[in-house]
């Protein structure tokens, strides 16, 4: 468990059954609602102003936790990939402070299919300054490399990022504008094309896409929690091959904010598949809630036999009061 904290700080935790047994099943061990949780490192990512450390996401690419990255943003506008090293400390391998002009609070690792499989050396990123950004991380934060950066689109600060599970090329957002977006990240090229939008009368604070199905669990503050249906999907297109320029490069977006244009080696658009979509909309909304609905993720719901066909469960919570609840959406 990786958490970022109002101190500037990233923590990793172990969470265990408090009566693990070695062997049993997992399932029945897991029925078990006493938890230990155990600190494993701590790392201050935070820096400049609040100083918080905002928001923190695992790398796409994370076998196991001795091979794990992070991405981190903060109150002062920074990005930092941090990793795990060999003696299981946090160290900080990338940092640019000026990813963003005013508080970051989003940030994501592309799915690692994304990009000719290169995904998960792709960063989103999100602040008060109403940017959408995509960093490079093999070209180094520092340069900065961007694959893109939309500034235009947002009416407000953007407050997440999600890249889809089940469409490689997928990224759902939602900002203060109410709005929650769903944008084909392959366009190297400005425009951005963003694919459905909904407003949900509240910022988009979190959004979590369902395991298994095209579904967003959203909390969007004064508008309660929701759930999102997307009836469209990525289509691969059938003997699809890597395109590449002739420079053979392989680093995504060497230029300016507006991202790369496919010259000096280069990446170009990942034009392999094609997303067919017709609308996102509420198929279902929860106003349980007493204050500011501000997280919403996917309940687990068990392992092994029948665990597939059990109903849905969604975990949200509420900022002023506390709240954390725990309900079933329509199917």
């Amino acid at each position: 468990l990786a958490q970022a904290d109002a101190g500037g700080f990233v923590t990793l935790y172990r969470v265990a059954n408090a009566k693990e047994a070695e062997e049993g099943d997992v399932s029945e061990r897991l029925t078990n609602n006493t938890c230990s949780v155990e600190q494993l490192a701590s790392l201050r990512c935070g820096g400049g102003g609040l100083g918080m450390a905002t928001c923190v996401a695992w790398g796409s690419d994370c076998a196991t936790p001795a091979s794990s990255r992070l991405a981190v943003v903060g109150a002062d506008g920074g990005l930092r990939v941090v990793e795990v090293t060999e003696t299981g400390d946090l160290r900080v391998t990338q940092e640019v402070e000026t990813a963003h002009d005013l508080e970051a609070w989003a940030v994501a690792f592309a799915s690692r299919d994304a990009f000719h499989g290169s995904g998960q050396n792709v960063v989103f990123s999100g602040a008060d300054d109403a940017k959408l950004k995509a960093w490079d991380a093999r070209a180094g934060l520092d340069a900065p490399a961007m694959r893109f950066c939309d500034g235009k689109t947002h009416g407000a600060g953007v407050t997440c990022v999600a890249p889809s599970p089940h469409d490689p090329h997928v990224l759902a957002t939602g900002s203060y504008d109410d709005v929650v977006r769903l944008w084909d990240a392959r366009a190297a090229r400005k425009p951005l094309t963003v694919i459905s939008a909904v407003s949900l009368g509240g910022g988009s604070w979190r959004a979590r896409w369902h395991p298994r199905l095209r579904r967003l669990a959203v909390a969007a503050m004064d508008g309660g929690a929701v759930v999102l249906d997307w009836d469209g999907e990525e289509r691969f297109c059938h003997g699809a091959s890597l395109t590449r320029n002739d420079g053979g490069g392989e680093t995504l977006g060497p230029g300016d904010e507006d991202g790369g244009d496919g010259r000096d080696g280069t990446l170009s658009e990942d034009r392999s598949s094609t997303i067919a979509s017709s609308g996102l909309r509420v198929s279902c909304a929860y106003d349980g809630h007493a204050s500011i609905a501000y997280g919403a993720d996917w309940g687990w719901r068990g392992a092994g036999e029948g665990s597939y066909s059990a109903p849905d469960v969604v975990v949200s919570c509420s900022f002023y009061d506390k709240g954390l609840h725990v309900w079933s959406p329509a199917p």
